[in-house]
Parts: structure tokens; sequence; C-alpha cells
């Protein structure tokens, strides 16, 4: 179903963030079942696909306050006499269209009574077009040849419209409000706002990239559950089983500083109630903890320039000498920093980052 890139089938991306978003949101509906893939910059706009059948979405906002779609305004070519220059023309032709095919036309503003006719919910079927409408849009795209023996009415009768949010910001909150619940389960507790928006913006950066990528990018349902929960762990660092996603190497990490497996359970303990901690504090709270961590992870790399060096032993002593560095912060000599925290700290900095105390062999 993709397209070459000689194809046509690449576009600009500038003003296209509003795009990126209603990717998402078909994104999430194949999350639930609706599509088994979903694909962008691809033979159009989006792809939608359940099984065998296409739906081809086009996205076409508007920012002029008041102006809205109507049936001549969509069947209107940008090249005279060719009516396949139209936006409806562009939407019907390039394409496969096998017995299931449905084209979606999708909107930021209400369209005009004529075409109002074709608007639907967001996986809902449409109701009946009056016949005169039909007939009109078929006048108009009139010299439009079809491939697969179809013509200009049976695209019609497969034609609904999308009627989105106004804003990117509207839409945007449609996102946040789907994915707070799948966050909060793959968590085992409510997510936070913050963490959701994140997940929102890690999924559309993603989405963004890839539709800048030469070939277009086809998502099964299965790599868009990945995608999710990559997402979700980046975020917030936990994985679907409640896990710190970071911290399954931390193990190994510590075994180079000659720490026995037990006492690197605490560690990974400490450092899943620090992120928990982290997690929950907002504003100068956790602007003050970044601020430390960047601290503690400031000692750690110095400690490993000296360590490859050859100043400091690897192993048990660099560990060493990383503790006795962070314990001698100031924030941590004063006690604004308990020593259990700053401890803590290190750890999870040590589960994110690469060996500290011992290069891989």
């Amino acid at each position: 179903m993709s397209a070459a890139p000689a194809d046509g089938g690449r576009r600009s991306r500038r003003g296209f963030a509003y795009q990126d978003v209603i990717t998402l949101l078909d994104c999430l509906d194949m999350h639930e079942g609706m599509w088994t893939q979903v694909s962008w910059e691809d033979l159009e706009d989006i792809v939608c696909i359940n099984g065998d059948a296409p739906v081809y979405r086009q996205v076409k906002t508007i920012e002029e306050a008041g102006k809205r779609h109507s049936v001549a305004d969509v069947c209107r070519p940008d090249i005279v006499k060719k009516p396949e220059s139209s936006y409806l023309g562009k939407l019907f032709l390039g394409k496969p269209l096998p017995a299931g095919t449905r084209f979606t036309f999708i909107v930021n503003e209400s369209p005009q009574a004529d075409f109002h006719a074709f608007v639907t919910e967001r996986g809902k079927p449409r109701g009946p077009v009056p016949p005169e409408t039909r007939a009109d849009i078929v006048r108009r795209l009139n010299g439009v040849v079809l491939p697969d023996e179809r013509d200009v009415g049976w695209c019609v009768d497969r034609l609904e419209v999308l009627v989105e949010g106004r804003t990117i910001e509207q839409v945007e909150d449609r996102a946040i409000r789907r994915l707070g619940p799948i966050v909060g389960k793959s968590l085992g507790q409510p997510a936070l706002t913050t963490e959701v928006e994140d997940v929102m913006v890690w999924l559309g950066v993603r989405i963004a990239r890839d539709a800048m990528a030469p070939r277009p990018r086809v998502v099964p349902a299965a790599d868009f559950h990945d995608m999710l929960q990559a997402a979700i762990a980046k975020v917030t660092g936990r994985r679907q089983d409640g896990s710190t996603a970071p911290l399954t190497k931390l193990a190994d990490k510590l075994a180079a500083a000659g720490i026995p497996g037990v006492e690197a359970e605490v560690h990974q303990e400490n450092a899943f109630k620090y992120r928990r901690t982290w997690r929950g504090s907002l504003g100068p709270a956790r602007e003050q903890m970044d601020v430390f961590a960047d601290e503690v992870y400031a000692v750690c790399s110095r400690v490993m320039a000296e360590r490859r060096a050859g100043r400091i032993p690897a192993g048990s002593e660099a560990y060493l000498e990383t503790l006795s560095r962070i314990e001698n912060l100031p924030a941590v000599s004063t006690g604004a920093v308990p020593l259990a925290r700053a401890h803590a700290v290190l750890a999870d900095i040590t589960a994110r980052c690469q060996n500290r105390y011992a290069d891989a062999s």
C-alpha cells in the first residue's frame, strides 16, 4: 500500500503539526481495535487499513475565520479544466480501490450545509446523502477517470467528512484524554497530567519524524503498542509490569563495583522510590531535584574520566570515590539533601547511564 517517493506521496511538513495529532488519534483508534495498520504521508495524508480495506484520509485545515468547505469548494480544480486537481479529485485518484475502500475528508471547521451531509463522528458510519448532492459532485468531477472500473459516484458513496477540533490545542486535548487511561493502566496508578502530556509529545515527535523520512511509515497495531509502551517507559521510567524500566541493568553495573545482588536489589528499590518522588514533585521542588541530580551526574562523569585516565582504579575503588565525592557535595554535607536521597539519585543515574565503575568488556 506504500507509494515510492517519486510517486509524490511525500509532502512538505511545514504547518502539518495538526495532521500529526490527527494521525495520533487514528493510531489510538487502532490501539482500540478499529484498524490493523495506519500509515502516514503515504498514498494520502493518512491511510487506515482494516484487513484489506483501506480508508484514505485527507486533512484540510482552514485558518481564515468564517471560511467553511462546501461542495463547490472541494470540487474546485486547482488547474482550470482539470477536475482531478481538486481536493476530492486528488482524494479519489492515484490509489488502489478495492471493494472495502472508504474516503475521509478531515476538516477543522463544520462545512457548509451541502457538504455537511457527509459529516460523521469518529468511528461511526455516516447517514444518507441527498441524491441531488451526490449528483452535484459527480457533475463537477466529470472527466475524472478512476482505476478498477470505479467511477466518481462509487467514490462519493464511500465518502465521509470528519470534523475535528478548531485548533491544534483542542485536538491535543482529545489525545490527552484518550491517553490518560492507557498510561494509568500501564503504570498501575493514575498518571500525572504532565506525564500524559509528555507521552503525547513523545509520540507526536515520533510521528513527525517518520513523516519526514524518505519512505512512508506503515505501523501495524502491534508496533504502535510497542511505541506507546516505549513512550510511557521513557517518560515515567516504568514498564507495563510496574517495574522501573531503566533499572534492569543496574545489578550488572553494581556488580562491577563488587556489590552483591542482594545489596543491588536495595539500591534498585531506593532508586525506584526516588523516581516515584520525582514523578510526584512539581515546580520548584522538581527543579531542585533536577539541579542536584545534575551535580551527581557531574561527579560521576568526573570519576569516570579519572578512572579512564588511570588515576582511579576501576571497580570498588571507583564506586567508593564516587560515593565520597557525592557525600561531600554542599547540599549533602549541610543536610539539605539527605544522604539516603543522594545514594538513591546515584543509583538512578547509574541505572540510566553507561557503566560508571568499569568499562564493558
